[in-house]
């Protein structure tokens, strides 16, 4: 499910969603799905800074029972939460 699809999933059926926070800002998704660490990107940066060794850093909290926090990298899912919470930081590799 592309990010775009995750923002505007059936946004009348809220029984089938959950909010999770990015960055600070709510974000409804489908619930009982997994969110990748390109579609949380996606979510934290809809227009993502660019350029030599930028990569991106997800951490969340408040997950489930079995890991409740951890750290996403590329390539890399979770399920999510209602209250989830995430945080994404550009970083630069040098």
């Amino acid at each position: 499910m592309s990010s775009a699809e995750v923002q505007e999933h059936d946004k009348t059926d809220v029984a089938k969603t959950v909010t999770i926070v990015v960055n600070g800002r709510p974000k409804t998704v489908p619930k009982n799905e997994e969110i990748t660490f390109d579609q949380v990107v996606a979510l934290a940066f809809p227009n993502p800074p660019t350029g030599d060794g930028v990569q991106f850093t997800v951490q969340y909290t408040r997950g489930h029972s079995n890991k409740p926090a951890g750290t996403l990298v590329e390539g890399q899912s979770v399920k999510v939460k209602d209250g989830m919470e995430f945080d994404v930081t550009p970083t630069n590799r040098s």
